[in-house]
């Protein structure tokens, strides 16, 4: 096992897979089994929590704007990818009961960034700091999109799918504008991007395609329920 680089498909990408998965089921677990018997503990571990997960996603975001590979570098240190966000959303939907918080950790963490899981850019291996953080950051996103649907019962309604769209859709024509204007690659929208120059040439067609992609994302990670709601709905009793 290559402990200084990290490759998807390798005994260690497994480990991540098989690790992340345990400590989500464990988490959710723990929390079912308190919430059953005392909301009060319940509601404390999830300010516990947030909290935690607040106090790393400033550390992290500190390291990459400060830190990371001699200091701070236009280029990648600002926290603006998606995930970066989502790891603060995270904490915020822990700490405050808005459920608009928790439907863009949903669809961001669930449709989005579980990507990183299959197809993860980090090439760095177990023996450096960033292998870590990277894992960490989107265990916390997609982990805490998972704790909330089978932890504390959310449940995406279609409604729910319209706003995260808006939202996404909203949100990378900032990144857009941004990018274009001081030639940054945040939320890999950007006209120099590896990640996604697979999709063809910038502007057309890879933006669409990446629009139409996301979209095709936050579709699918709500449509288990919307296809459960409709088949409830039929087999309601008439009155």
């Amino acid at each position: 096992m290559n402990l200084d680089t990290f490759e998807k498909g390798t005994l260690t990408h497994l480990l991540v897979l098989v690790v992340s998965t345990v400590v989500v089921g464990l988490l959710v677990f723990a929390q079912r089994r308190v919430r059953s018997k005392d909301h009060a503990k319940a509601d404390r571990f999830r300010l516990a929590a947030g909290i935690a997960i607040l106090v790393f996603e400033i550390a992290h975001n500190a390291y990459w704007l400060f830190f990371r590979e001699g200091g701070f570098n236009l280029q990648e240190s600002l926290p603006l990818h998606f995930c970066d966000i989502s790891g603060l959303i995270a904490a915020a939907a822990l700490l405050l009961p808005d459920r608009r918080l928790v439907t863009i950790l949903y669809f961001w963490g669930v449709g989005l960034s579980s990507t990183a899981f299959i197809i993860p850019v980090v090439t760095e291996g177990p023996v450096h700091l960033v292998f870590w953080t990277f894992w960490m950051s989107h265990l916390i996103i997609v982990g805490g999109a998972v704790f909330f649907v089978l932890a504390e019962g959310y449940r995406p309604e279609f409604r729910d799918l319209l706003f995260a769209l808006a939202v996404t859709t909203g949100y990378v024509l900032c990144l857009l504008a941004l990018n274009i204007a001081i030639g940054t690659n945040y939320g890999y929208v950007g006209k120099v991007s590896e990640p996604t120059a697979f999709l063809g040439a910038w502007p057309f067609p890879r933006l669409p395609l990446l629009f139409l992609g996301g979209a095709l994302l936050e579709t699918a990670a709500w449509l288990p329920f919307g296809i459960m709601s409709h088949v409830r709905t039929r087999k309601a009793p008439r009155p």
